[in-house]
Parts: structure tokens; sequence; C-alpha cells
């Protein structure tokens, strides 16, 4: 219930909205807008405005194909996501056992990593050198890699299943742990067997859940950026995200790259509206009665044998390319042999002159930081913004406030390139500008962390505050603050999270004076000193974990995608 009313806002609060509506307006949907224009600074009479342009550019044969294969690597990678999740969420409504709690974590692990950090793990765990390579060339004697998979679209998948199944074990488990065991126990009774039950019963109660889930991943893998560049193995592989960074930062066609990304705005901005709306379809049930799996393992079920099996494939899956990247990190090729030695840690906290890993940093901390402060004052003024509408208007309001969530980060980044170029460059340093991005970028985060509690709040307590004669200020002190302090704290420390790993955007505008640790990465990446990108890597990891685990303590549960 709101802990304000609409016809007596604090001003502070008002000026927090005023605030928050000209940041989003004048830090995301001005440039945002400005780019997808179409006005080519080279070209000035080309636009995609112009419908000729426009029709002409999107029947190009190489154009068509690039969106063709964006949108079937994503339905892929969607379908096999839920696939792969489905299991898990059947297991944890299903089950109780010992380290669930740290089992839940490790699966949700995957989608909090920054993208390069998967990139990499991918990379020296099933590349054609990485260890599953090297494993199978010393058990067999053989000497060429037996499995060469990864720079292909097969690579994709791997790389955006492994990023995305915790999503769709996390939506279906919720909806399903939520399904009365009384309609199963009724159809039992009935006649109905386990295929018919799952098929009658519970897969069309799961049917809004596993759509919103489709959805929100279908989205994501055809944003993705990171994982296409480096896994997609060629030009074959060209996504909508890899040609808009093409057109606009290599060959600098602007109109061309505003048309795709008025594309994928478009496409995401429905995907988001689906989402909106599917979301209060949801059907609340009674929650069943779970299972404890070590007593129906005694028991031989089958059943449990088959969860027991999930686990250990999904802790491989998940702990294995993790461990390649912490293990790459100590070694080192030395006298023509590998060697394990603390030299890449040694290398980077040195303070030598022009330490890059030091720069970068530095620059990653003070970014996330300031963007995550940002965050948090745009995010409180958008949110109070909501919590007022209903229906229609809520609807809106939540659009327009979540839409950069849908956005392509590539788009955005793009778009601050263009808008930095023709209007900021030399007065504005770089680093603010990064900052300004990030916390647009993860204010619909905090916005989804801090709404639930905001709207818990009981309307009796302003109702007994207002008859006790306490001013506003008195009351948000008093009361509001105690109550909502460890979610802001929670969604503080999640978009400080979100901001360390960002490179899409990042990468998008920054120069040589804007280092982070996700570019570092990248550029470690491409120039094939793979230790030394494990050796940061592990760094940005422990960062990123620790601000989890944080998050996750003081939360409970894992709730962004409520």
């Amino acid at each position: 219930m709101l802990f304000w009313q609409k016809n007596s806002t604090p001003l502070l609060v008002r000026i927090l909205q005023i605030s928050a509506l000209l940041l989003l307006g004048a830090g995301f949907y001005w440039p945002v807008l400005s780019f997808l224009s179409g006005s080519n600074p080279l070209h000035p009479e080309e636009s995609f405005l112009q419908g000729e342009f426009f029709l002409n550019f999107l029947s190009d044969p190489w154009n068509l194909r690039v969106i063709a294969f964006s949108l079937f690597q994503a339905f892929l990678s969607a379908l096999l996501s839920i696939l792969v999740g489905l299991p898990g969420a059947w297991l944890l409504a299903h089950y109780n056992f010992p380290g669930q709690r740290w089992f839940r974590l490790l699966t949700y692990l995957p989608f909090i990593l920054p993208s390069i950090l998967v990139v990499l793990a991918m990379v020296l765990f099933f590349g054609n050198n990485g260890w599953i390579n090297r494993g199978l060339m010393a058990l067999f004697g053989i000497e060429e890699p037996p499995v060469q998979f990864l720079y292909s679209l097969s690579g994709i998948l791997i790389a955006h299943v492994f990023y995305n199944f915790p999503i769709a074990m996390k939506i279906i488990g919720d909806q399903w742990e939520r399904i009365s065991e009384q309609y199963l126990h009724a159809a039992r009774s009935l006649g109905a067997g386990s295929a018919r039950c799952f098929f009658g019963i519970t897969l069309p109660l799961l049917l809004p859940s596993i759509g919103s889930a489709f959805v929100l991943i279908f989205l994501l893998c055809m944003n993705s950026f990171a994982i296409i560049l480096v896994l997609g193995g060629g030009i074959r592989y060209t996504t909508i995200e890899v040609l808009i960074y093409q057109l606009a930062r290599i060959e600098l066609d602007f109109s061309g790259a505003a048309s795709l990304a008025f594309l994928q705005g478009g496409l995401s901005l429905i995907g988001m509206a689906i989402l909106l709306k599917g979301r209060n379809r949801r059907v609340e049930q009674k929650s069943a009665i779970k299972s404890w799996l070590p007593e129906k393992l005694r028991n031989h079920s089958l059943k449990a044998w088959f969860a027991l099996c999930w686990i250990i494939l999904v802790l491989i899956f998940t702990l294995g390319p993790l461990s390649a990247i912490v293990l790459d990190s100590f070694r080192k090729f030395e006298n023509g042999e590998w060697i394990y030695t603390w030299y890449w840690y040694d290398k980077l906290f040195s303070w030598r002159e022009n330490n890059h890993f030091l720069s970068s940093l530095w620059n990653s901390l003070r970014i996330g930081l300031g963007s995550a402060l940002i965050s948090s004052l745009c995010g409180l003024g958008l949110v109070s913004l909501i919590v007022y509408k209903k229906g229609v208007q809520r609807r809106f309001w939540e659009l327009l406030t979540l839409f950069p969530l849908a956005l392509s980060t590539v788009v955005f980044g793009v778009a601050w390139f263009h808008f930095y170029q023709g209007n900021l460059a030399g007065t504005v340093p770089l680093i603010y500008v990064v900052m300004a991005m990030h916390a647009l970028l993860t204010c619909p985060y905090w916005i989804r962390v801090v709404l639930p509690t905001l709207e818990s709040i009981p309307q009796q307590w302003h109702i007994e505050s207002k008859m006790l004669g306490k001013k506003s200020l008195e009351y948000g002190l008093r009361i509001l603050w105690p109550w909502l302090s460890k979610t802001f704290l929670i969604a503080f420390f999640f978009s400080f999270s979100l901001s360390l790993g960002e490179l899409n955007s990042t990468m998008m505008i920054a120069d040589e004076s804007v280092r982070t640790l996700p570019l570092e990465i990248y550029g470690a990446i491409s120039g094939y000193r793979f230790s030394y990108a494990s050796a940061v890597a592990v760094i940005l990891l422990l960062l990123s974990v620790s601000t989890f685990l944080a998050v996750e303590r003081s939360l409970g549960h894992f709730e962004i995608f409520k």
C-alpha cells in the first residue's frame, strides 16, 4: 500500500520524481530517440525515417539473413534454456535435500556473472585447448582436440543456456511450488496416471510462467553481444547486435545501425509488454509438501535418482567452467611447459608504472559506486510514480521506466556515442558519462527489488501517523526508513554488482581514458592472453560473487524476476 498519498506528496519526493524523469528523459530517451532518428553526420541525406531507405536496407539479403539468424538463435537458446531449467524447477518444487540453499545459489550464479566472464569460462572449459579437450586428449592419447563445437552456433547456444537456464528454473519453479497437491490427488482418485496429471493439470498451470521465462530469455539472447562476438566464430553467425556495432562504430553508418536498432527496440518493447501483461495471469495456489530426497533415494525411487543425476550434471555444467577460470589464472607457460605460479597475481597488484589492472579496478569501483548511488536516487523517484498507478496507467509507467531493461545495451551505448560525439565531447569527462549510463541501465533492476517491499507497507501506518499528528518527514524517518533501509541497501549493492560487469555499453563509448575490468578482460582475450585474463576475471568474479552473497543473505531469496 502507498506510504504517501497522491495529494499530499512531500516536497522532497516531488523533487526526486521530477529529477528522475529529467534524468530518464535526458539520459536515456533523448540519446536513444536522437540516434533512432537516423541522422548520419557523414551522409545527412540518408535516414531510415525515409521510407525508401528503410525498405531498401531491410530488403538487403545480408541484413535479412542477420535478422533471421538473430531470431533463430534467440528462439533456440530460449527453448533449450527452458528444457534445461524444467527439471530444476521440478526438483526444487518437489524435494528438499541437504545443501539446497547453496545449490540454489550456485545455479543462480551464472546469471549474475558479467557476460565476459561467461565467454572466458566457455573458452577455457569447452575450447580447443580447454579442459574437456585436454582431458580427452590425455585419456585417449590423441593429439587433436576431439571436441570442436565452441566457435559456432552450438557454442553460442551452450553459452546462452549456461547464462539463462537459472532464469527458467527460478520463474517456473516458483509457480510449480504453488500448485496445490489437492488437484493431483483428485485426478488420481479418478484414475488419471502421472502423465495425464502432468499434461492435464500441472502443465496448463505452468504455461504462464513458462511463457514469461521464454519471452524474457528470448529478449536477453536476442540482445546478447559479447557471447556472439567472441563465440560466434566468424561473419556467418553475425546477429543484429554485432551488426549494429559494426555499422555504427566501424563503418560509421548510423542510418543503417538506426534501422536495425529501431527494429530490435520494437521487438523488445513488444516482449516487455507481454511480460507485464502476463505477470498478472499467474495462478496462486497452496504450496505443496516436499519430499526428503535422501529418504527417497534409500527407497530406490527412480524419480529421486533422476533428481540426483540432474543435480550432479548441473553442478558440473555450472562449476566446471568457473573452476577453469580459477585454475587457469595460476598457469604460466615457461621453458616450454605450463607451470602453476602466483606470477599473474603478483603482476596485477605490483605498484609499477602503467599498471592497467589497477587503473581498471579503480575505474570499475568508482563507476560502480557512483552509478549505484545515481540509480538509487533515480529509482526512488520513479518507483514513487509507479505505486500510485493502477491498470493501464500502471503498465504505461512501468513500460516507461523499465524499457532500459529491454533495450539492447549495445544500442544504448551506440546512441550515447553518437550523442556524446555531437554534443558533449570535450566538455564532460567521459567517466561521468559512463557512470550515468550504468545508472540508467541498472535503475530498472533497482525498481524491481524495491517495488514489492514498498507495496507491502500497510495503509493503516500512514493513517495512524496522521491521526497522531506526525508530519511526513517524521513518519518517513521513524517508520518508513527502518522498514525500507534493508531493501534500499540490497538494491544499491545489486546495482553496483551489475555496473561492475557491464561491458556492452561501455565498449561502445569508452576510450583509453576509461578502462574497466570487463574491458581489460576482453582486451586480454582478444590478444590470446588467457592466463592474464583469468587472473583479472578471478578478481571480478570475487567482487561479483561477494556482492551477490551479501544481497542474497540479506534478502533471503532471489526476487529480481517477480
